[in-house]
């Protein structure tokens, strides 16, 4: 039943389109921009992304310096860069003092 309905409504449509031909060019008038406005903001998103991530860069000292919350949020944004794209904050309680071992590990060097 659906399939017939689509198929009348294809039909009528397909049949509707000659003596209205200029509905197709006012909807291709106003589909171009608004593609090519999604593809440059798409674009522009990619540049900026790729401009952050070469300019996230710390120091021993400066990660050392960081406060502990600070702290989780540079490496988790350090793992994304590098490419951890699920990379989270956990944090707080029952985080088994996960910023303190990756604060080791990173002075170890």
């Amino acid at each position: 039943m659906a399939a017939a309905l689509a198929i009348g409504l294809v039909v009528a449509v397909v049949n509707w389109l000659p003596a209205h031909w200029w509905v197709l060019v006012v909807f291709g008038s106003l589909a171009a921009p608004a593609c090519g406005g999604r593809l440059y903001h798409k674009r522009q998103r990619d540049r900026w992304e790729a401009v952050r991530a070469h300019a996230l860069w710390y120091g021993l000292s400066e990660l050392d310096a960081l406060h502990h919350s600070r702290f989780e949020d540079a490496v988790r944004e350090l793992m994304r860069r590098d490419g951890c794209r699920d990379a989270v904050r956990v944090g707080g309680r029952g985080d088994l003092g996960a910023d303190r071992r990756v604060r080791a590990l990173y002075a170890l060097g």
